[in-house]
């Protein structure tokens, strides 16, 4: 928080400001205490009133809820130029009002603390509040002096609170509350922008994976129906895996998940953490019989745990090849 300007270093920023701007800051500041005064004063703490300095109340004067404090004067820090009722001089001076007879009453805090039958340490943090008022007053009177207004932040944004175009609408200085409220507004904008950017981004990529899925499932849909028809009757595990290598397919293990979803035969997947199918090592075995006969190439290179690759041999390949297979489906 900002050290309190004194009213004299006050009084002189304000007499720097241009009218407009004066206006809209003694007003503000107006309506600020009445509001903190309204709130305290139909607070559940006030519900009776106590004559204080032996002033006399009329009948009338009675009910609590026809007095006001209209008015709050902090003369500041070792002065006491003010005057309670009892002729006390005071720092802080609050003046209380009837709203129907107009009695007006000037009390310190601790005899506003009797009249209104509270504990003192209430009328503190009316003072509180008061005083944050008064800071913020000083802020913009400083930012004013300074040229600091803090608009720079605005930049980007289409709208911003109402209290913050009022700033703007009467050339004021933005508050550091406002500014920091503009700072997570900007930052969830920010945050908002670049959500929208990954989510365009991840429709694209879902747009892009939805496609090579369609044009995956045509290949493989291509694949299995030039299978079915170079197939003889009742073919074996190791004749339809050879036909699929003849067909462009060299991994075993894709070559397995077409067998399983495309052809009568085992459906399990393996529960390691291949998860491949589980007539997996069967088409492997199968299509190594071929490469004994030399109708195939297995690939040493590329081939591993994960995975078995098999290409044909182009120099061996007979008209009607049928290799005898012992493991069936």
């Amino acid at each position: 928080m900002i050290t309190p300007l004194s009213q004299k270093e006050r009084n002189e920023l304000l007499s720097l400001v241009s009218e407009e701007q004066k206006e809209f800051l003694l007003n503000g500041l107006k309506r600020s205490r009445q509001t903190i005064f309204g709130n305290f004063m139909l607070s559940e703490k006030v519900h009776a009133i106590k004559a204080a300095d032996e002033i006399e109340l009329l009948e009338e004067e009675q009910d609590v809820v026809d007095w006001m404090i209209v008015e709050f004067v902090d003369h500041g820090l070792g002065n006491r130029l003010g005057k309670c009722a009892c002729g006390r001089s005071l720092r802080f001076e609050f003046t209380v009002q009837h709203t129907k007879t107009k009695k007006t009453i000037v009390y310190g805090k601790d005899h506003l603390a009797e009249f209104l039958n509270l504990d003192v340490r209430d009328i503190d943090g009316v003072i509180y509040e008061l005083n944050s008022i008064d800071f913020e007053l000083d802020e913009m009177l400083m930012k004013i002096r300074d040229k600091d207004y803090g608009y720079e932040l605005l930049e980007g944004l289409s709208e911003y609170p109402k209290d913050i175009q009022n700033h703007v609408d009467h050339h004021i200085p933005l508050l550091q509350r406002q500014i920091k409220r503009l700072k997570k507004l900007i930052e969830e904008k920010k945050l908002a922008e670049e959500l929208e950017v990954f989510k365009l981004a991840n429709a694209k990529i879902m747009e892009r994976l939805e496609k090579e899925k369609k044009e995956q499932q045509s290949r493989e849909q291509e694949i299995t129906e030039k299978v079915h028809a170079g197939l003889p009757p009742n073919a074996s595990l190791g004749e339809i895996a050879y036909t699929f290598v003849k067909n462009g397919l060299s991994s075993a293990t894709e070559i397995s998940h077409h067998i399983r979803n495309h052809f009568s035969a085992e459906k399990r997947m393996s529960i390691s953490v291949m998860e491949r199918p589980y007539i997996y090592i069967d088409v492997v075995t199968a299509l190594m019989e071929y490469v004994k006969q030399d109708y195939l190439i297995f690939d040493e290179e590329s081939s591993g745990i994960e995975d078995c690759v098999f290409f044909i041999n182009p120099e061996a390949q007979p008209e009607n090849t049928t290799v005898i297979q012992e493991t069936l489906f």
